[in-house]
């Protein structure tokens, strides 16, 4: 059977985003697979572009033609950069601010070596983690990969860049040639699925905004050129203004991240995203030394926009008031403080709109998404349980609230309420929006939701 390679190639561009034009066999290959698997005779594909993201067969393609090589610790520079300056640097800028909260992303995590990596690394340098709100978030486009990165078990390949002393301390050997993972670093990282291709990000409801460290090394690689300009613009948006981002040597590109500030050590490059310090205080003191210099910083070629310059966010903020026929645009500025990690002032604002309007639903279901970023989770199962009782059809409040529970460990009890989000959903048209979620449309949550169904 002849198979439709170029046809083939451009719809899994557009779905998939992976750029497939120098894989040809391997194209053919998973197409041939899949066909098998499916038992169809039909090798144009309408069957394959009419089935959504979500389903088996778009699945096993993911899974099939994404790249997972890696292991812990990869990159020793990456890491070391990590460890002794940005996680470091973090801590300090907010123990001075008296903001006790970091949110960190591995965005394209394979089967969990990155996450978890970056999880031993937290634990060494944060040891009152207890006192902290920390969010550990790990996607990945490849579901099998998000099984095994849950599991926690690794063959001896996975460490072979990991020290002996950090396998002593956090691997448990279990005599197959396989290594656990000490159960209270697996807690510390939560999984999702996600694919980089789509618009779905930043987004409060799916956890990927406002994040102070995003992790997207060797995924851009395998883009279409579009599809790489796209996620980048979404990774910036996710980032706080200051947030570092770390992509792979091979993907560093002065044209691609010409809206970020480019930060040098001799073995790693990290990105910025403009309106942080200039320099933080443990990075600074690598640049003392003149004969070696460790760090240059390259400015962008224009300046940043002014809505973009940090504004240090304090961990208590004022209530304002606002007039009642101004709650909507209220709510509109809160959006947009939670989106550069401006919480304390997005939370007043919201607590300000119920004040004037405590029947809004949409009002808690934002609330409990600022909540659950501060790390205050009980309050935001409140926020959410209010808002479906105020509103039982709404779509976004059942959608966040199947999440958070599945991220809390109790499964059944999210997957009813995904469940739910998936029935209201499904009448709406596609290109509906939906009221309370950020501008996504009906097509699109329904997409998480059922990802997130997919895998339980």
């Amino acid at each position: 059977m002849s198979l439709p390679l170029s046809q083939a190639r451009r719809l899994i561009a557009d779905r998939l985003g992976l750029d497939l034009s120098s894989r040809e066999q391997d194209l053919e290959n998973a197409l041939g697979r899949l066909l098998a698997a499916s038992g169809s005779r039909d090798a144009d594909l309408a069957w394959l572009r009419a089935l959504p993201d979500e389903s088996p067969p778009w699945q096993r393609l993911a899974s099939e033609l994404t790249v997972g090589e890696t292991c812990f610790f990869r990159d020793k520079g990456v890491f070391d950069a990590l460890e002794t300056r940005i996680l470091p640097a973090l801590v300090a800028e907010r123990r001075a601010a008296g903001i006790p909260r970091l949110r960190l992303w591995c965005a394209a995590c394979a089967s969990g070596e990155e996450p978890y990596s970056l999880a031993i690394l937290l634990e060494r340098t944060l040891p009152d983690r207890s006192d902290w709100s920390v969010t550990l978030l790990a996607t990945d486009i490849n579901p099998r990969a998000l099984e095994t990165a849950r599991l926690g078990i690794y063959r001896e390949w996975s460490l072979r860049q990991t020290p002996e002393d950090l396998r002593a301390a956090y691997f448990r050997p279990l005599g197959d040639g396989r290594f656990e993972l000490l159960p209270r670093i697996r807690r510390c990282v939560s999984f999702a699925p996600l694919n980089l291709a789509t618009d779905t990000y930043p987004d409060r409801l799916g956890g990927t905004a406002a994040m102070d460290l995003i992790l997207c090394r060797n995924v851009l690689m395998y883009f279409t050129e579009d599809v790489r300009r796209a996620t980048v613009v979404r990774l910036r948006r996710a980032l706080v203004p200051g947030g570092w981002l770390a992509v792979s040597p091979a993907e560093v590109s002065a044209e691609l991240f010409r809206t970020m500030l480019p930060v040098h050590w001799p073995d790693a490059i990290f990105y910025r995203r403009p309106g942080g310090a200039e320099l933080d205080p443990v990075v600074a003191c690598a640049t003392e030394s003149v004969s070696a210099p460790t760090l240059v910083v390259v400015p962008p070629p224009s300046p940043p926009p002014e809505h973009e310059e940090e504004v240090r966010a304090t961990s208590v903020a004022p209530t304002p008031t606002i007039p009642r026929d101004s709650v909507a645009e209220a709510l509109s500025r809160a959006r947009d403080l939670a989106d550069r990690g401006r919480l304390a002032e997005a939370k007043g604002l919201c607590e300000a709109a119920l004040s004037r309007d405590r029947l809004n639903a949409e009002t808690y279901v934002l609330l409990a998404t600022i909540r659950q970023e501060e790390g205050d989770v009980p309050a935001a199962v409140h926020d959410l349980r209010q808002a479906l009782y105020l509103s039982p059809d709404l779509a976004a409040g059942h959608f966040a609230l199947g999440s958070l529970l599945f991220r809390m460990g109790r499964p059944r009890l999210g997957r009813r309420s995904l469940e739910t989000a998936v029935r209201l959903l499904e009448p709406l048209p596609g290109e509906t929006p939906v009221a309370g979620a950020e501008g996504l449309t009906a097509a699109r949550l329904r997409q998480a939701a059922t990802a997130y169904l997919e895998r339980s």
